[in-house]
């Protein structure tokens, strides 16, 4: 019974301490013509679940301190537990002296096909491919602790993104779809993000998420002017990038999660100058022009 009882303590103690997400999952369903909705219901359980008890890092991490997940799933088809669904993937991280949270990581990944039946337990091993479902969602958690990461201390996520690779390269070599340098029209797709995230071609990206972060958001309670100048410096420097990269994916992912963001802090006072700032960005991305002329 002692010894009972003293597993059963350690195995508390294992996910009070190991607790790197805290998440909201949403399964829709609403396109299908379906009445029973409790598959679907059971699949928002089992993942986040999954998501929050699994351990991810060694972390011994508050709840304000916790990485804040969204995970959207849309589900085109479904028959007898064979899914194809849209997965978009929204995650924040804390601002220092706030409650604010800013967004590190926001994407869409569609057309994922995965099975999973009604009280499934979603499994998965580093080393071992189990399903297309858990590896999707491993993937990606690594990828947003490796950018929460980055955000504190420079390139220190470089460990979750190789996390990622290998789940990549596990996926690949089990012949699962959706997983190669060709899915989704061979630009946008899990095989380019996780290929520079972890490459030097990177380096910018990860000098201005650290930079970003640290250096300006999280200065902004003390010095709101001072930050607001040292992004305008630190989204200069994404430029080489974009020269090197003119369609990267990771400047895709960086204005997908911050446009929104960058435009509502230079928006508000203090006033600065923004010339050379509206300049950079209508460069960097000249999708969100509208925003950007607006400064």
């Amino acid at each position: 019974m002692r010894r009972f009882s003293f597993l059963l303590i350690c195995l508390v103690c294992q996910f009070s301490i190991s607790q790197q997400f805290s998440s909201k999952v949403i399964v829709n369903s609403e396109s299908l013509n379906q009445t029973n909705n409790s598959v679907f219901k059971n699949l928002e359980q089992s993942i986040i679940f999954f998501v929050d008890k699994n351990q991810w890092s060694n972390d011994n991490l508050k709840d304000f301190e916790k990485i804040k997940l969204n995970i959207l799933i849309t589900i085109n088809k479904y028959e007898d537990g064979f899914f194809n669904a849209d997965f978009e993937f929204q995650a924040f991280r804390p601002v220092l002296n706030s409650t604010y949270l800013t967004t590190i990581f926001k994407y869409v990944d569609k057309n994922i096909q995965f099975s999973f039946n009604e009280f499934d337990q979603i499994l998965f091993s580093e080393n071992q491919f189990q399903s297309n479902l858990s590896s999707l969602l491993a993937f990606y958690l690594n990828i947003v602790i490796g950018i929460d990461k980055d955000s504190y201390v420079y390139n220190s996520g470089e460990f979750y993104f190789n996390k990622s690779k290998n789940i990549l390269n596990l996926a690949n070599q089990n012949n699962n779809s959706g997983w190669s340098s060709s899915s989704s029209g061979g630009v946008l797709n899990k095989f380019w993000l996780i290929d520079n995230l972890s490459s030097p071609n990177s380096k910018e990206f990860k000098d201005f998420i650290f930079n970003y972060h640290s250096n300006g958001l999280d200065l902004m309670h003390n010095n709101l002017k001072e930050a607001k100048n040292n992004i305008i410096t630190y989204l200069s420097y994404l430029k080489p990038l974009k020269r090197r990269s003119p369609n990267s994916i990771l400047l895709k992912i960086l204005f997908d999660a911050k446009s929104d963001e960058i435009n509502e802090i230079f928006l508000g006072g203090p006033e600065i100058n923004t010339e050379e700032l509206v300049n950079d960005l209508n460069y960097l991305s000249p999708f969100f022009s509208n925003k950007w002329n607006s400064l």
